[in-house]
Order: C-alpha cells, then sequence, then structure tokens
C-alpha cells in the first residue's frame, strides 16, 4: 500500500525548524560581533573623540612654549609649556602635568588650568596621540597610557623644570589616565583630578544603564568593555596626596566614581561640589580655583622657593 502525505502537514514542521535555524544563525551572528568588539576594542573608542589639527593658545597665554616629544614606541605627541607668571625662571616655580579630558584637544581644554600660571604654576598640557598635533590614533588605554609616562619624562627632561616640585591635574578621562601614570611615577608629588572615574567598565553601564547602572547597562559593559587598568586599583597604590573634586549632578560620571576613588586612596580628599555637572565646575563653582591652587601650594610650593634641585 502506498501512502500519500498531504503536503500541508509539513510546513508547520518546515517553518518551526526554519525558525531554529534562525535563531541559532542570530545567536551565533550576536556571539561572533560580541567578541570581535571585545577583542578588537572597538567600543573602547568610544571613550575617545578627538579633534585633530593646529592647535594655537589663548592670547592671555602667549608665553606658551610648543614643545614636541616622542611616546614609547616613536608615535610624535605635541603640547605647551606655560611658564609661571611673575618669576625670573620656570625652575623657581612647580610644574603642573595637565592630563585633558575625552574630547577636543589642548586647545579646548587649556581652560581648565589657563589661571594656575597667574598662581605661580608652570603648565604643561599635552595632546594624546590623534589629538590635535599628535600623530598616530587614539584606540584604546595602553598607548594613552603610555603617552601620558612620555609627558613625565619630557617635563624631568627640561633644565627649566623643577623634577622634586611636579604635580598633575587630570579631568575626566585624563584623571582615570593619570591615576595609571601616577601609581608608576613617584615624580608626581601630588594630584588634583576633576570629575574622574573609576572603572572603565562601570563607566560604560554608568553611561547606558544610569547610576546605579541597571542590569542591562551592566551586562553590557561587561560584554563590551575590558576592564584592566582600572583606576580605583591605581588609586590604592598610591601614597602621595591627591584632591578628588566631584560635581553631585554630573550626569556624565557620577559621583558614586568619586566617592569609590576616595574610599580607595592612602591620602584622598574627595570634596563634593553640590548640584556641579562635568565640564563646567570651574564656572558653578568658583572656589574650585582657590582650592587647586591651595592644595598645589601645600604640597608643591610657591613660586619662587627654592626646593633644591636634583
Amino acid at each position: 500500500m502506498v501512502r500519500v502525505l498531504s503536503s500541508f502537514k509539513s510546513k508547520p514542521a518546515l517553518k518551526s525548524r526554519s525558525r531554529i535555524a534562525a535563531r541559532r544563525v542570530f545567536l551565533l551572528g550576536a556571539v561572533i560581533l560580541i567578541l570581535v568588539l571585545w577583542t578588537t576594542g572597538c567600543m573602547e573608542r568610544l571613550f575617545y573623540y578627538p579633534t585633530q589639527g593646529a592647535t594655537y593658545p589663548p592670547p592671555h597665554l602667549s608665553t606658551a612654549e610648543s614643545v614636541t616629544f616622542q611616546s614609547g614606541d616613536g608615535t610624535k605627541l605635541h603640547g605647551w609649556f606655560i611658564p609661571a607668571h611673575n618669576v625670573s625662571s620656570p625652575r623657581e616655580a612647580p610644574t603642573i602635568l595637565h592630563v585633558h579630558g575625552n574630547a577636543g584637544n589642548i586647545e579646548s581644554h587649556v581652560w581648565f588650568t589657563d589661571y594656575l600660571p597667574e598662581a605661580g604654576f608652570n603648565v604643561f598640557i599635552f595632546d594624546f596621540r590623534g589629538y590635535g598635533r599628535s600623530e598616530g590614533k587614539a584606540r584604546s588605554r595602553g598607548p594613552l597610557i603610555a603617552d601620558t609616562r612620555a609627558a613625565v619624562d619630557a617635563l624631568l627632561a627640561r633644565s627649566d623644570v623643577d623634577p622634586k616640585r611636579i604635580g598633575m591635574y587630570g579631568q575626566s578621562l585624563g584623571g582615570s589616565i593619570g591615576l595609571n601614570v601616577m601609581a608608576d611615577r613617584p615624580e608626581i608629588r601630588a594630584a588634583v583630578l576633576e570629575s574622574t572615574f573609576a572603572s572603565w567598565r562601570e563607566a560604560a553601564a554608568s553611561a547606558v544603564g544610569g547610576d546605579p547602572p541597571n542590569p542591562i547597562g551592566r551586562g553590557l559593559a561587561w560584554l563590551l568593555i575590558k576592564d584592566d587598568h582600572r583606576p580605583v586599583d591605581a588609586m590604592k597604590r598610591i601614597e602621595r596626596p591627591i584632591l578628588l573634586l566631584h560635581g553631585t549632578a554630573d550626569g556624565t560620571v557620577p559621583i558614586s566614581h568619586g566617592r569609590r576613588l576616595a574610599d580607595a586612596g592612602q591620602r584622598a580628599e574627595l570634596i563634593e561640589l553640590q548640584g556641579g555637572d562635568h565640564n563646567t565646575l570651574r564656572e558653578t563653582h568658583r572656589q574650585v580655583e582657590q582650592l587647586t591652587i591651595e592644595f598645589f601650594r601645600k604640597h608643591l610650593g610657591e613660586g619662587g622657593e627654592s626646593h633644591g634641585g636634583p
């Protein structure tokens, strides 16, 4: 006997198998995409928003010297050395290494410290690779940490810089990069960090899922962002004084990051600025300038003082 099966009875089974196969292909593709993004570090590039091209200091910083130096891998970097006002030689004044934030370049970021030369401090602000006139591309944190180490070396190579009076100012990304350098470079005697995040992964999670991050934000950050060179881990290793300035209404890096850094630090102090946001603390809270000046004077001295040479 020959049995003839109606074709319409097999269609649901075929559709079911097709859906299962499609789901498997989708899931496999998603896993592969996540692995590619994670291993290549593509998602980390979202931390960097460089503006490239020539940069010029503002008129009130006309004494700025254009400086070029090399990172550890030979990448040519650019910065400005701005001498302190009212001193006969820059060596008489402390020097502040300015490690800037994630967007723009030194032309837009020098505003954060442009009051320090008048207060008696040299300022050395530089661009990471891929920013301003610096060569290369900003793709991951490791090379930017290396660029900052090279900036310290560039300062130490100058005869007009007192190597015993070097401090650091870091804003946002710059503070997180700077902490990793300060942990290994005792030449940085003190630091002021503004709006700095404690963890790369947690910063990404907060950007996606609020503070505290929701499960989706945490999951995506865990899958897509590596968390090596965590600033909070570097903070634990530093025994020198650090002043943390953070706005309580920071919509980019929540205040919880500042609190975590302060808790991890051996000699860290956090000043919470009520209602302060991410990039405008100096505008909204004028005490930021005096707090910074007083902190650096306390730990580095004032221009004109002699603290000895190398």
